[in-house]
């Protein structure tokens, strides 16, 4: 796992789009959409703030997320195992493994890179959610220890009111 620069913002849409076209035709559907989220102008904010986290295979980029400290207020009324402080508890945002790469051990490792990073950095626990139709991503989570908390409605300006899956990963 790395951080991405400016030179990798191109990449990272394009490994996006490519993740929003075939899950969008999937019972997944996540309701990405990369001209609201995730959009360019997210990806350049991650980047400039050192939180956007990829994995390169062969030089190219096969996975991305955002990790940092940042949540809806409904995070709030969740009952954590780990509730602060808030500046030691990551958030992973986007997460997604291109195409080509889906299916594969890609998710795991990648996830694995993350929680080390963000034990090196002192962080007690990640906080997460999953949109309620995203089993994959469920599976990935739980089946990587990860704890769910709660299934609450919250709302995305991409998706609108749905119900997310809020999970827990104690560090």
């Amino acid at each position: 796992m790395e951080f991405a620069s400016s030179a990798d913002v191109k990449e990272i849409m394009d490994m996006y789009g490519r993740v929003v076209e075939k899950v969008n035709t999937t019972p997944v559907r996540l309701g990405w959409n990369t001209d609201v989220y995730p959009d360019v102008s997210f990806v350049n904010s991650a980047v400039e703030n050192g939180e956007m986290c990829i994995l390169k295979e062969d030089g190219r980029i096969t996975a991305a997320a955002v990790v940092n400290h940042e949540v809806n207020p409904e995070y709030d009324t969740i009952d954590w195992e780990i509730k602060g402080p808030k500046e030691r508890i990551a958030t992973i945002h986007a997460l997604a493994v291109t195409p080509e790469k889906q299916g594969g051990r890609v998710s795991h490792s990648f996830l694995a890179d993350i929680e080390d990073y963000c034990r090196e950095k002192g962080d007690l626990a990640i906080h997460l959610d999953v949109i309620d139709t995203n089993i994959p991503a469920y599976k990935l989570y739980v089946g990587n220890g990860y704890k769910e908390k709660a299934c609450i409605r919250m709302y995305y300006e991409v998706v609108g009111s749905r119900e997310f899956w809020m999970m827990e990963h104690v560090l």
